[in-house]
Order: C-alpha cells, then sequence, then structure tokens
C-alpha cells in the first residue's frame, strides 16, 4: 500500500497538503486533507489539481506527479537510486 504525504512550503515552512494513496503506481489517487481546504490562503498544488474534498482520478494524480520527473537516463539513475521501478512516479 503506497501512503505517501504530500508538502509544500509556505513562508519558509512546511506544509502539508495532501496525500497519496494506493496500492501500487497503477491506482494511486490524490487528495487534499481536510485541514488544508479549511486553511486560510490555501490554494491548489496545481490548475489541474484543483481545491476539493474528492480524490483526483488515477489518470489525474499520475500526469501531475510524473510531469514534476525527469525523463530518461536522469530517471532511470534516480529511480535506481531510491529502488525504484522507472515507471513508478
Amino acid at each position: 500500500m503506497v501512503d505517501l504525504i504530500v508538502e509544500i512550503e509556505n513562508t519558509g515552512q512546511n506544509c502539508i497538503v495532501g496525500k497519496i494513496i494506493g496500492n501500487d503506481y497503477n491506482d494511486a489517487r490524490f487528495s487534499y486533507t481536510v485541514d488544508y481546504l479549511q486553511m486560510e490562503g490555501s490554494r491548489p498544488i496545481s490548475l489541474s489539481l484543483p481545491l476539493q474534498t474528492e480524490a483526483f482520478s488515477v489518470h489525474a494524480t499520475r500526469n501531475f506527479f510524473e510531469g514534476l520527473l525527469p525523463e530518461g537516463f536522469i530517471r532511470k539513475c534516480v529511480a535506481k537510486e531510491v529502488h525504484a521501478d522507472t515507471n513508478d512516479y
């Protein structure tokens, strides 16, 4: 089971915005935490992931988070370093 915390930097402090939950990268879904949604001044982490209480689709989750990673040889090097599948975002 994948259960990853997603944080952003906000005025010099890390802030938990949500979680990615699933069995692996094929069914992982991102959702914002209730605390973050209720926080004054909270903003979406992406235009493609607007603030909402429901979890995002596997497709939307993968598209955003995979887009943060390098491609090709560098991605293979990063995956090897963290002992992860190169398809895993």
